[in-house]
């Protein structure tokens, strides 16, 4: 072996460490996190509201049991997560992000503010509470019931 091509291997495995470090690694982290969204929808898709919309303006309470409650206060939280872990990807991985965003045409941005929409008006029945949990589907390309 000569010393160039040790250098020239030595180059070629930084190069491939750094690319799947950088890039391979949270490219993957999105799918993984477009995965976990679909696997939550699922569970959380039928949790009573706390409120209802009554003509479009206001809101009427619901009576719910403390375990109807607290079932919907885990997925207002677990939509809130999911949303804050999509708004960092985007942040901190913008390589990847741009690669998702143009190569693959998913918004991970639009995607954490519809998550967050969704975890806001969850716990409101009415248009957007659906509204978001569509908007949520489109973006992600998840099949929503």
């Amino acid at each position: 072996m000569t010393f160039s091509g040790f250098v020239l291997g030595t180059i070629g495995a930084i190069v491939a460490w750094l690319t799947t470090e950088f890039i391979g690694r949270p490219f993957r982290r999105f799918f993984d996190l477009r995965s976990e969204t679909a696997r939550r929808l699922v569970p959380f898709d039928n949790v009573f509201a706390r409120m209802r919309m009554v003509d479009g303006l206001h809101r009427e309470p619901i009576e719910l049991s403390p375990s109807q409650d607290a079932r919907l206060t885990e997925a207002e939280n677990i939509f809130r997560d999911l949303a804050s872990q999509m708004r960092a990807f985007t942040q901190a991985e913008p390589i990847a992000a741009s690669i998702v965003k143009h190569v693959c045409r998913y918004d991970a941005w639009d995607a954490s503010r519809a998550l967050i929409g969704y975890s806001n008006e969850i716990s409101t029945e009415g248009p957007m509470r659906a509204s978001f949990k569509a908007q949520v589907g489109k973006l992600l390309r998840i099949q929503i019931s």
